[in-house]
């Protein structure tokens, strides 16, 4: 690192690039430029911390070169206040700067190369990670869908053809363009409970990285509150976001004044942290929260405490419940003996 690049933000700059930045941790998230930069400078927490770590995509194009991309997967630890490790960020800018200088976009060599595979901060994105970001940047930068759309969307609107040999990709990039394709909106809406099990939780699955259409939002919203368990989850997953509107927060929130006899299952209450946080963003709904999952094993009770308290949206709702007391005896029981094994 130089004197004069002190964040990641700066050295693309100093490379002459356009650049965009996605958290790809819980669900595709794209950062904007002053939010990357108070997250760097730790002037904010992560948003989206997934087991203590940020894992973003970087996306970055010459200026002179507009039309070629370059991807940059990169994992950073997040410290106990959520706030991205400086040092781990200037040890991952070290490694690049050995190996490329500021040349970021040109050709690389052999000796390059090995040296960013080097890098320890890198990381393998999923597939469903990868497709839907690619799906997302096709989208932005309009362009064709891959080979596998034409399929997918012949399967999603009609259910005509061989589910079994549909590409993921063509679902995400049927996912990324709803909003161009009012028709197969409709036709998920009216047939998200027909679908195959395993088509409906790739369909699922590549939702919930997209911003989904209000009709099909509140379709799903109502298979979320009426449907069997596994067609429900699938459902909720997909709604992720969604996750701050009002129907969507109406659902969660009938969700947890269930009665006790109607106990809520450990997959809603994981969908809910992992995937509709922002809906428990609310004193009542996050109390309630903490009591459905009392109600769990303890080890998915540590699990998804540890996870939501992680959370900047949630964590500091969380500490003012503990700190007045709010919760339930459950939770309180749960918590000491968490709190016990933590000291343990």
């Amino acid at each position: 690192m130089t004197q004069s690049i002190s964040t990641l933000g700066e050295f693309l700059q100093a490379g002459k690039a356009d650049y965009q930045v996605f958290d790809l941790g819980r669900c595709l998230h794209e950062i904007d430029q002053t939010t990357f930069d108070r997250i760097e400078r730790q002037q904010q927490p992560y948003p989206f911390p997934i087991r203590q770590q940020a894992q973003l995509a970087v996306l970055f194009r010459h200026r002179q070169q507009p039309d070629n991309d370059y991807l940059w997967f990169i994992q950073l630890p997040l410290d106990e206040r959520g706030l991205l490790s400086s040092a781990a960020r200037d040890h991952y800018l070290e490694f690049v700067l050995n190996a490329l200088g500021h040349e970021i976009t040109g050709s690389l060599t052999d000796e390059q190369e090995q040296q960013l595979k080097q890098n320890p901060y890198l990381f393998t994105p999923s597939d469903v990670q990868r497709a839907a970001l690619h799906a997302r940047i096709a989208v932005q930068r309009r362009a064709a869908p891959s080979l596998y759309f034409d399929d997918a969307e012949t399967y999603l609107a009609s259910q005509q053809g061989d589910w079994q040999n549909l590409g993921m990709q063509g679902l995400h990039d049927c996912a990324a363009r709803l909003a161009q394709l009012p028709q197969l909106c409709a036709a998920i809406a009216s047939h998200f409970t027909d679908y195959p099990a395993a088509v409906r939780q790739q369909l699922a699955a590549a939702l919930e990285h997209q911003p989904l259409p209000a009709k099909l939002r509140d379709a799903l919203v109502t298979v979320a509150a009426t449907s069997t368990a596994e067609t429900r989850c699938d459902a909720m997953r997909a709604l992720a976001s969604c996750a701050e509107q009002g129907p969507v927060i109406q659902l969660i929130r009938n969700q947890l004044t269930t009665t006790a006899s109607e106990s809520l299952d450990a997959d809603r209450l994981t969908v809910m942290a992992a995937r509709l946080w922002p809906a428990l963003a609310d004193p009542t709904r996050l109390t309630r929260y903490i009591h459905a999952i009392a109600q769990l094993q303890p080890v998915m009770f540590d699990a998804l405490f540890q996870d939501i308290i992680s959370l900047p949206q949630l964590r500091p709702l969380l500490l003012s419940l503990l700190a007045q007391g709010q919760l339930s005896n459950d939770s309180l029981q749960a918590l000491n003996r968490l709190k016990q094994n933590v000291q343990g």
